[in-house]
């Protein structure tokens, strides 16, 4: 009887590996490709286009359309990088809401040179909601959170361009929508001025067509500075406003802003103004400030007594 030693196997088994490992390797292929060649049967996504009859739209959009292929695998794989095609015109003369879509292999176009055969279209009949076709124009809402890094700020409002997009669908649709937002976006540690296009979030807007689906997202971000005024003089806003006097008839106002906007504002760029009392001659009115676009206004002190010219 013949004994076989452990190490033997080992020994056997290790002998020549650069020989097995490509025998191996070649077996694989040799299977990959014999299967590639072997015919088969699967189910590929379809690109359905539906247009609707002029002034007329769709109402809801189109169910997911699967077209059952026939042919060997690697032919079948061709078809999920170009999708087959059913482009489909309902006709003008159709007045009612419902229409029934009838769907064959006959109208599916593949690209290419795809050696497959369909075999079946999943599903056979959709159903189509027709109603009036209408167009809007609605407003842009920035959903935008701007945080600036430190020892920066935002000078200005975010804005939207354009400020407003058309939409175009179904008449129950559009007139529905009042505004249209974009993405939810956050922009963290900001040191310098946005302007960043911005995708439309159109999750809910179903078969909607819209005009453009981004806008770009503008807001003005700097490092922050200050420059103070002495003399800015307060202005009366009222009735008669000439019978009456502010004092002190000037404050000190501090400004803080962008540099380059700070640098070339004077006295006349700012306007303060105090209101004078409905009744009586005389009151404590805070000052408001008609600031310039992008700077914050400070007047110190913040409130002046009105009176009429004369008395006191």
């Amino acid at each position: 009887m013949i004994s076989i030693r452990p190490r033997d196997i080992k020994t056997a088994a290790l002998a020549h590996w650069p020989i097995k490992l490509t025998a191996l390797a070649l077996a694989a292929m040799l299977w990959a490709v014999t299967e590639a060649e072997e015919p088969t049967t699967q189910l590929v996504p379809v690109n359905l286009v539906v247009s609707p009859p002029a002034g007329r739209a769709l109402s809801f959009r189109t169910p997911p359309v699967q077209a059952l292929y026939a042919g060997p695998a690697r032919e079948l794989i061709k078809l999920f990088a170009s999708p087959p095609l059913i482009d489909v015109t309902i006709p003008d003369t159709i007045s009612a809401a419902d229409y029934i879509l009838t769907l064959t292999t006959r109208d599916l176009v593949v690209g290419g040179d795809v050696n497959v055969q369909a075999q079946d279209v999943q599903p056979r009949t959709i159903r189509i909601v027709l109603d009036d076709l209408a167009r809007k124009t609605v407003p842009v809402v920035p959903i935008v959170r701007i945080i600036p890094d430190s020892g920066y700020t935002m000078f200005s409002d975010v804005a939207v361009i354009p400020a407003t997009i058309e939409i175009t669908g179904p008449e129950a649709i559009v007139s529905q929508i009042d505004t249209l937002h974009t993405f939810a976006t956050e922009l963290t540690r900001v040191t310098a001025p946005i302007r960043r296009r911005v995708r439309i979030d159109t999750t809910s807007l179903g078969v909607l067509q819209l005009s453009q689906r981004s806008v770009i997202v503008l807001a003005e971000v700097g490092r922050i500075s200050e420059r103070v005024i002495m003399g800015v003089p307060v202005r009366i806003r009222g009735r008669r406003s000439s019978t009456w006097v502010a004092s002190p008839p000037a404050v000190v106002v501090t400004l803080r802003g962008p540099a380059s906007r700070l640098a070339v504002l004077t006295r006349d760029s700012i306007e303060l103004i105090a209101t004078p009392p409905a009744a009586g001659d005389s009151t404590t009115a805070a000052i408001s400030v008609s600031r310039p676009v992008g700077v914050e206004v400070f007047p110190t002190p913040g409130s002046v007594i009105v009176r009429l010219r004369g008395s006191g």
